[in-house]
C-alpha cells in the first residue's frame, strides 16, 4: 500500500485509501469521504508528482506550484495500487472492479487488461521495473465449493494480456498476499503467502523467473500468531533482502511489525514492532536511509534506520497521519490525511522532524483539459461539498515555469534507490508494449510548459493497507 511509497516499492501490502467515518464530512461519487492513496515522486521527472486519490487522479508537472486532477472514469473506478513500470513506456498501473487497468496518457483514458479469467479477482500487480514488457498479478480465480485458487500470471506485453498459463498456482488453502520482482536480479521473484485455518506466513522465492520456486514457512521465524503477511520491498540492490510486514495475535491483542530476511526466506527477523498499532508508510530513501510511518492507538508515529532496517529511532517530533510515504533525493513526501492534517501532500527535507504543507485538495487548480467535459458534474459537485472552489472546475490549467528553488523544494533529481509506488510508493517507470503509445503520458495540464522526461524510480515508497487493498483499496 498501502506502505509502498517509491518506485520500486510498491507494497505489496495492498496500497489502501482510509474512508475515515469521521461526522460532518461530506461523502462524494461512490460515497467514500475524500481521502488519498500513494504518491508517485519519479527521480528522473524532478518536477512531476502524481497523488492518487479515491476520486481520480491529482497531478503536478511544476514541482507542486499548481495542481490538475482527473476525475475516475468507468475503467478506473475504485481504483487501487496504482504504480508506474519502466521507461520508454512509463505506463501506469492500478486495480479497479473491472480488473488490472493501465494507461499511457497518466488517466487521460484507461485500457482493461485481457487474459484474466472471468470471475477472477486481481489482488495484486507488480511492473518489472527494469523490463516494461513484463508485468506479474496475483489473482484469485472461482474454484469448486465457493472456494478460490490463487494464481500469478504474466504479461509479457506491459500488462495489455495475460498468458493463461499461471507462473504460480498456490497448494489449496495457501492464499498468495503479494508478489514482487528483485531491481538488481529480475530473474528473482518473491510471492507472500498465508496457509490453512492458521493462516502460517510463509514465503516463496524464484530464482529464475518463475520456472521452480523454494516455499519456505517462516512461522518459526515470527512471532508465535503471526496470521498477516505482506511484502513490503525486495531490496533494491541486495535480491536475497526483503522487507515484510506482519501482524500477529497473542493475549495483548493485535501487533504489526516489520520483519527482514536477508537469505531469500530461509530466515527472518522482527526489527521494529507496533503493538496495538498500524504500519501505513514506508521509504527507502535513495541514501538508504529508510523512513516508516503508522499509528498506535490515536498518536501518529514515524521511525528512522540507517542500517538497512537492522534497527529503528523514533522521530520525537508530532507526525501526520501517514496515508503513504515516497521519497526523491533527500526529500520525503508524506500523504496525509487533508481533513485532520490540513493538506494532502507535504514534504520534509530532515527525516520528518518537520513537515511543510504542499498541496491540500482545495489547492487543486483545474481539471486535465482531456478531461475537462468528462468531469464536470463530479467537479461541480465536490464543490458544492467544499472540496473545492467551483471556479475550479472551468479554469484553464497552467502550470508556471520552475526555477531552482522550486526544484530544490520538490525534491531534485534524486538517484534511483528502487521501489515502486507501492506497490504503495513514487512511481516506478512505465513502458509501452509493442505497438503501443511511447511516450511519458500526455501530461494534458502542461500546455505551454517544457516536455517532461520519462518517468524514472525515485526512492522506494509505499501506503500500505490496513488489510486488502480498498476495492476501494492505497498501495
Amino acid at each position: 500500500m498501502a506502505v509502498r511509497s517509491g518506485a520500486g516499492l510498491r507494497w505489496s501490502l495492498l496500497a489502501i485509501s482510509i474512508a475515515w467515518q469521521l461526522p460532518g464530512r461530506p461523502a462524494h461519487a461512490d460515497g467514500a469521504f475524500p481521502d488519498s492513496q500513494n504518491i508517485i515522486t519519479p527521480a528522473a521527472i524532478p518536477n512531476e508528482i502524481l497523488l492518487a486519490t479515491n476520486f481520480g487522479l491529482v497531478m503536478s508537472v511544476d514541482a507542486g506550484q499548481t495542481w490538475t486532477w482527473t476525475c475516475e472514469q468507468t475503467q478506473n473506478n475504485f481504483a487501487t495500487l496504482y504504480q508506474l513500470g519502466p521507461p520508454p513506456m512509463n505506463r501506469l498501473f492500478a486495480m479497479s472492479l473491472a480488473g488490472l487497468i493501465y494507461t499511457d496518457d497518466l488517466s487521460c483514458s484507461w485500457s482493461v487488461a485481457t487474459g484474466i479469467a472471468t470471475g477472477s479477482t486481481v489482488s495484486d500487480l507488480f511492473p518489472d521495473p527494469s523490463n516494461p514488457a513484463r508485468v506479474l498479478a496475483v489473482v484469485a480465480v472461482p474454484a469448486d465449493g465457493g472456494t478460490v485458487d490463487y494464481q500469478v500470471l504474466q504479461s509479457a506485453n506491459g500488462g495489455a494480456t495475460f498468458a493463461a498459463q499461471p507462473l504460480y498456482t498456490a497448494a489449496a488453502g495457501d492464499n498468495i498476499s503479494g508478489v514482487e520482482i528483485s531491481r538488481s536480479m529480475p530473474a528473482t521473484v518473491y510471492l507472500t503467502l498465508t496457509s490453512g485455518p492458521t493462516h502460517l506466513p510463509k514465503l516463496a522465492q524464484s530464482t529464475n523467473s518463475g520456472s521452480t520456486w523454494q516455499l519456505h514457512d517462516l512461522s518459526g521465524h515470527l512471532p508465535a500468531g503471526t496470521n498477516f503477511i505482506r511484502l513490503i520491498a525486495v531490496d533494491p540492490t541486495n535480491p536475497q533482502k526483503v522487507f515484510l510486514r506482519i501482524r500477529s495475535l497473542g493475549d495483548g491483542g493485535t501487533t504489526e511489525g516489520v520483519a527482514v530476511t536477508t537469505d531469500g526466506g530461509a530466515t527472518a527477523s522482527v526489527t521494529l514492532s507496533f503493538p496495538g498499532g498500524i504500519l501505513s508508510a514506508f521509504t527507502l530513501m535513495s541514501s538508504g536511509t529508510i523512513m516508516l510511518g503508522g499509528v498506535v492507538g490515536t498518536t501518529n508515529v514515524a521511525y528512522t534506520s540507517a542500517d538497512g532496517g537492522g534497527t529503528f529511532q523514533p522521530v520525537t517530533t508530532p507526525q501526520p497521519s501517514f496515508r503513504g510515504l515516497s521519497s526523491r533525493g533527500g526529500t520525503l513526501f508524506v500523504v496525509a490525511d487533508n481533513q485532520a492534517d490540513g493538506y494532502a501532500v507535504g514534504t520534509s527535507t530532515d527525516l520528518g522532524k518537520t513537515w511543510t504543507p504542499l498541496m491540500a485538495y482545495e489547492d487543486i487548480q483545474a481539471i486535465q483539459t482531456c478531461l475537462m467535459s468528462f468531469c464536470q458534474t463530479d467537479c461541480l459537485t465536490r464543490a458544492g461539498a467544499g472540496q473545492w472552489s467551483p471556479d475550479m472546475c472551468s479554469a484553464t490549467p497552467s502550470p508556471l515555469p520552475v526555477d531552482a528553488g522550486a526544484d530544490a523544494h520538490a525534491g531534485g533529481t534524486g538517484g534511483a534507490a528502487g521501489g515502486t509506488t507501492g506497490h504503495a510508493g513514487t512511481g516506478g517507470d512505465a513502458s509501452v508494449p509493442p505497438g503501443g503509445k511511447s511516450g511519458g503520458g500526455c501530461h494534458c495540464a502542461a500546455a505551454g510548459a517544457a516536455a517532461p522526461g520519462p518517468w524514472a524510480l525515485g526512492g522506494l515508497g509505499i501506503a500500505l493497507a490496513l488489510g486488502l487493498r480498498r476495492r476501494r483499496r492505497g498501495r
